[in-house]
């Protein structure tokens, strides 16, 4: 009897494999929406931490360094962020770049996924 139960199963069921096949494919969408993103926001990141290593950054302007973050963010081909989202604030001595920007990408039908970002950075003059 137990012998003739084994030879029964034979595997998963129709709705079974279309169940897996519908989750594969809900997270293969996710995986091509979301991760250009992260990929421009690393982009967004080593163009905020290299600013560290430009000499003599500290004694720049507010809007020289805008500049020079809006060209390096082109250059990188970074879309998805908005200029004004740069915050630039220089108080004795210490020049501190912040950003903090959202992104809102749409899956499917009226189903967006927002994603916010934030990374700041702080160089004092020597």
């Amino acid at each position: 009897m137990r012998l003739n139960t084994l030879k029964n199963q034979a595997g998963m069921t129709g709705l079974g494999w279309i169940t897996v096949i519908a989750l594969v494919l809900f997270f293969a969408l996710m995986i091509v929406k979301l991760v250009p993103t992260y990929i421009e926001h690393y982009s967004i990141k080593t163009v905020l931490y290299s600013l560290e290593e430009e000499p003599l950054i500290t004694q720049s302007t507010p809007k020289k360094v805008r500049e020079l973050i809006n060209k390096r963010l082109t250059i990188n081909g970074v879309y998805d962020m908005d200029p004004k989202s740069i915050k630039i604030t220089k108080e004795s001595g210490v020049l501190t770049v912040a950003i903090a920007y959202e992104v809102r990408k749409p899956m499917f039908g009226n189903i967006d996924v927002v994603m916010s970002f934030s990374d700041e950075v702080q160089m004092v003059s020597h």
